[in-house]
């Protein structure tokens, strides 16, 4: 009984632990939890919304203004010759319409273009996020496999201490031997515990930004850093000036100072308005019916010089903006470059790191061969151990780099 009372609690606790543990996270589920709930986005996208609330409000300008007034009165006039009381009604309606003023349809464009422009600086801070969680997911990757690595390295060196431990025990090797190999073995694990360290912060930012609690357990699905294809560098560069998310808002930008100076240029035009009023009164002296139609012109024959200094200044306004642009492809085509030839580096280090771990597991093979044949040193095992441990560090740093490197080209592609 006693037996199977504790196989129930082993089962129990396994079972409450596979529940309580978190679940597997895709590349995919981590950035549509991101998405969904990271906070600057979630400011972005309200900021979205208030200039779509913003075009509709400049709309309200086409449609007329309906007023409508009700009143009474009563008055009492008592003398020494006669009483009199009066009392009466009105009743009056205006609607008025804006027929034109300087700047009425251009505004209408004008907001219009801004709220396109949000729509794209949204998709920009979307690109961009999306990058980010990339790159944390394959930094996070990355560091599992080291902390792997590292992890396998510790057992390797138990096992080597527990040999060369027999070895100075038989008078075959030395105690300065067997301390090279704890030494050797401390190193590894103070390489773990910093990777480990590492490897926390990484989850920290991710939960970040995916608008979690930093602290909560983060289990990522491991994914082959497999290379992309991507188009060559010229195709890139088109791609980067049509489907940049920034540069097409920039572009709608351009398009916003350009009718911003058109505007300035109409307010030399005159203002149109008209109006109609109905009312109707009834009192003591009868029933009395109104209907008044209106339409006034107004011009601005002179303002000082304000008019033709803010049309200025809106002009010098619009060749700033579009050196800003020039400015900004100039430096995406230098990002984009940079890009490509880091690319370039991280898959020439792949290669060189693939086969100088081979090399190097077969060195130590070899090495260690040797030293069980009593023609090797334990120092010369040290090295060729180090060898293989850079040697495969570097190549999950270069492969997952690569993967990093692709999303940041991808994100200036607008993909």
């Amino acid at each position: 009984m006693k037996v199977r009372k504790v196989i129930w609690i082993f089962m129990f606790l396994g079972i409450a632990g596979w529940i309580q543990a978190a679940p597997l996270m895709t590349l995919s589920k981590c950035q549509e939890q991101a998405l969904r709930a990271n906070g600057d986005l979630l400011q972005q996208r309200l900021e979205t919304e208030k200039t779509g609330l913003t075009v509709k409000q400049s709309y309200s300008d086409l449609y007329p203004s309906v007023y409508g007034r009700v009143s009474t009165s009563y008055s009492h006039t008592d003398n020494s010759i006669v009483t009199t009381d009066n009392s009466g009604y009105t009743l009056s309606g205006t609607v008025s319409q804006n027929v034109f003023y300087p700047g009425l349809f251009s505004g209408l464009k004008a907001a219009k273009f801004s709220e396109e422009a949000a729509g794209l600086n949204l998709q920009d801070a979307i690109s961009l996020l999306e990058a980010s969680v990339i790159q944390y997911y394959y930094s996070i990757l990355a560091s599992d496999e080291l902390i792997a690595v590292y992890k396998e390295n510790i057992r390797f060196a138990d096992e080597n201490i527990k040999r060369v431990q027999s070895m100075v025990e038989l008078g075959a090797r030395t105690e300065s031997d067997l301390l090279k190999v704890k030494v050797q073995k401390g190193q590894f694990q103070s390489q773990l515990l910093s990777e480990a360290q590492r490897n926390r912060s990484l989850k920290r930012e991710l939960n970040l930004l995916m608008g979690q609690d930093p602290a909560q357990e983060l289990r990522l699905q491991p994914m082959s850093p497999e290379p992309a294809s991507l188009p060559d560098i010229q195709d890139a560069r088109n791609l980067v000036k049509k489907s940049n998310f920034s540069l097409l808002a920039l572009e709608k930008q351009i398009e916003l100072q350009k009718l911003n100076v058109k505007i300035k240029k109409e307010s030399y035009l005159p203002t149109v308005s008209g109006d109609y009023t109905y009312s109707y009164s009834d009192d003591d002296g009868g029933k009395v019916q109104s209907n008044t139609l209106g339409l006034s012109a107004n011009i601005s024959l002179f303002e000082g010089f304000r008019r033709n200094t803010e049309k200025q200044k809106a002009e010098i306004d619009l060749k700033a903006m579009q050196i800003r642009y020039n400015n900004a492809v100039d430096d995406l085509f230098a990002r984009l470059d940079e890009l490509y030839h880091t690319l370039k580096t991280y898959n020439e280090l792949t290669e060189i790191h693939e086969i100088s771990l081979a090399s190097a597991k077969r060195d130590y093979e070899l090495v260690t061969q040797q030293v069980e044949l009593g023609s090797g040193t334990i120092l010369d095992q040290l090295d060729a151990q180090l060898s293989v441990l850079a040697s495969e560090s570097q190549l999950v740093e270069a492969r997952y780099n690569t993967k990093i490197t692709e999303a940041h080209i991808n994100q200036l592609l607008g993909k």
